[in-house]
């Protein structure tokens, strides 16, 4: 038995993990960077160590801080979580050495699968089926370059040979760029997984990601948990699982399963692993396998009832498997939705800052590790919470997740909740049938804003108001800021100039106008159409009661300087505030400069002071969790100042280049 167990992660699986070891009676212990100090995972667990600086190279990934950890707090076991260590075998076999139990694979198994190549080789011994490319991993970008010139057919595709989860992932379609997206794929598998070396395959287009989620007990026994779908994907990351899979012939569903299976057993596989299929044309090929327990592994959970937490760390204690398969029974469906902290109309670029609002609803499954108050930093995966919604049947378990999505309230960076509003509400995914590239096909009517009708911009306004109005009946009067200089008859009709406008997502101004005004009333008129509000009650916290015409809608409002983000049932808004005496000020855009798209880390300067640059060329490459992002010229010119270098942590809307424009050819 287990006496202490620390887990050695961040973020909500450390406390999925807690959970479980709290129901077993297991005592348990984490880590923490300098930047996770006083994050959730550690107050929820109670005891923790600092490990080192927010760089995850400095501190989550550091084998010998992690063992001085575990021996400070006198633990006798590790969990690794998700990512960081947990497919590392020099890892497994540190904690191994040091005396302690590492819940997971052995180093043996890791090495096996925790590479890609390596695992392809195991899945042919086995006889199950694998996607053709490069015969071996490579971490000199000279010879991958010459494979794919010289013996691949395009398209291919090049991954990391390490981890997964999208990084390091670029798909080749023409030769023009290759050695900088070879070099940009290294970077970012070095970055997300300490090592470089990349693997090549063929391209398979327009194929469904099936995974099997399998256990063994290390002695050539294994059974499996049923199979998961995850062919809701955005570049290669993960952004929608659920279980069981849809639209897959059954008896090709069980021959993905058996060979699941086979390929555990062939290789005396002990504890969770999950093997990952494409299936093209009715035909599967194994993708890889991750030796490890998996972000949807909750889905699993909930059509199984069963703790898969709890079976690792049983087979890790016992040796054996605690159910057999015979008992191993699905029911009903689940959906995992993964919101993240990124703005869908930036290219999905991560979103850092300060939580100011988070409130999940009751009755989904929520995992997170955040709070109101809570810091999305660029030192770490963008994820904030996993939203799992169970039914009877999959259209149950969608309408459920909708709900959620809906009910959901995060202010204070932006979210991917409206992108999963419109990808569940589309015809493919209700039907189904989506595969694995269908969101990157469809992205631009995915990420298109819906605009708010003029009631809920009128809301807006109303909500604005009552959140920066006093408590002593001057209603306007009463105002601080953009409505501060406002005088108003209480009998006037809403007429003259508007004291604000709101502009939305999708560049739209509407004028705001200001009649009627009571504690609690207004009359209002949202470019030209009337709208009465009247507040019904303020709950705290920016949460509000009220009535807009005949309707009584509950909105949480946040501002954050000129910019309003609004939940009401429909979805989320943002709107931005325009002063009526600043709209055409606030209308300008800065020109000839490249901002920061977000706080991060500065990879690469292209340009210097007195270059020439064209529209889109690349000039800076910045790093942002994990994640890199090429940023262009957005005119032809030449550099006049450049205020960055590599290394620099730059602030979000932070100058790094200045460019002059010019007129005539750019060489």
């Amino acid at each position: 038995m287990i006496k202490k167990l620390l887990i050695a992660n961040r973020g909500e699986i450390v406390c999925r993990i807690e959970r479980t070891c709290r129901r077993m009676g297991i005592v348990t212990a984490t880590v923490h960077s300098v930047a996770d100090r006083n994050s959730v995972h550690v107050r929820t667990v109670g005891e923790s160590i600092e490990i080192g600086p927010a760089p995850s190279t400095q501190s989550y990934l550091n084998i010998d801080a992690v063992l001085a950890a575990a021996h400070a707090v006198g633990a006798d076991a590790i969990h690794p979580g998700i990512g960081f260590l947990s497919e590392d075998p020099a890892f497994a076999e540190a904690v191994s050495r040091a005396g302690l139990l590492f819940i997971g694979p052995s180093a043996d198994i890791l090495r096996r699968f925790g590479d890609k190549w390596a695992a392809k080789k195991e899945a042919r011994v086995a006889g199950v089926p694998v996607i053709g490319g490069s015969e071996g991993s490579s971490d000199d970008p000279a010879e991958i370059e010459r494979l794919i010139r010289t013996e691949l057919k395009l398209p291919v595709v090049l991954k990391a040979a390490a981890g997964g989860g999208g990084r390091g992932v670029r798909i080749i379609r023409e030769l023009d760029g290759l050695a900088e997206n070879i070099q940009s794929a290294m970077r970012e598998a070095r970055t997300s997984f300490g090592r470089a070396d990349l693997i090549v395959e063929e391209f398979i287009a327009s194929a469904r990601h099936i995974e099997v989620q399998v256990a063994g007990d290390g002695r050539g026994n294994a059974i499996h948990l049923f199979e998961r779908e995850c062919s809701l994907q955005r570049r290669f990351q993960k952004v929608v699982e659920e279980a069981p899979a849809v639209g897959i012939d059954e008896m090709l569903k069980q021959r993905i399963i058996r060979d699941a299976v086979r390929l555990a057993e062939s290789v005396h596989y002990a504890n969770l692993g999950t093997v990952e299929f494409l299936v093209a044309d009715g035909v599967h090929h194994f993708l890889e396998c991750n030796p490890r327990l998996q972000v949807e592994h909750t889905v699993t959970e909930e059509i199984t009832g069963l703790d898969l937490v709890e079976l690792q760390l049983r087979i890790a204690m016992d040796g054996q498997l605690p159910v057999k398969q015979e008992d191993v029974v699905a029911r009903g469906h689940a959906v995992q939705l993964r919101v993240y902290a990124e703005d869908p109309g930036a290219g999905f670029a991560p979103s850092t800052g300060t939580l100011t609002c988070v409130k999940f609803p009751e009755g989904p499954r929520v995992e997170t590790a955040v709070e109101s108050g809570s810091v999305i930093s660029p030192y770490y995966d963008a994820m904030i919470a996993k939203l799992i919604s169970r039914g009877a049947d999959r259209d149950e378990a969608i309408e459920r997740s909708l709900m959620a999505l809906r009910q959901t309230v995060i202010a204070g960076v932006e979210t991917n909740i409206s992108f999963l509003l419109r990808l569940l509400e589309t015809g493919p995914v209700r039907a189904g049938t989506a595969d694995n590239r269908y969101i990157d096909r469809e992205i631009d009517s995915l990420i298109t804003p819906t605009s708010p009708t003029h009631e809920e911009v009128g809301l807006a306004a109303a909500l604005l108001w009552a959140d920066g109005s006093g408590d002593n009946g001057l209603g306007l009067w009463s105002s601080r800021g953009p409505l501060a200089w406002w005088a108003y008859d209480d009998g006037a009709a809403p007429e003259g100039p508007p004291v604000l406008s709101l502009k939305t997502s999708g560049n739209l101004v509407l004028p705001v106008r200001f009649g009627h005004g009571q504690r609690n009333l207004l009359d209002l008129s949202v470019d030209g159409t009337p709208v009465k509000v009247q507040i019904l009650q303020a709950e705290g916290g920016g949460r509000y009661v009220a009535a807009v015409g005949q309707r009584v809608i509950v909105a949480q409002i946040d501002r954050r300087a000129d910019v309003i983000t609004m939940h009401v049932p429909s979805g989320r808004h943002l709107l931005q505030l325009v002063p009526f005496l600043k709209l055409e000020a606030g209308s300008q855009s800065i020109e000839g400069k490249l901002l920061a798209p977000m706080m991060g880390t500065i990879l690469k300067v292209s340009v210097q002071v007195g270059d020439r640059v064209r529209k889109s060329d690349v000039l800076v490459i910045e790093e942002s969790m994990k994640m890199e992002m090429a940023l262009v010229a957005s005119m032809d010119g030449v550099v006049t100042t450049v205020g960055c270098r590599v290394g620099d942590v730059v602030e979000r809307n932070q100058t790094l280049i200045e460019i002059q424009p010019v007129t005539g050819e750019v060489p």
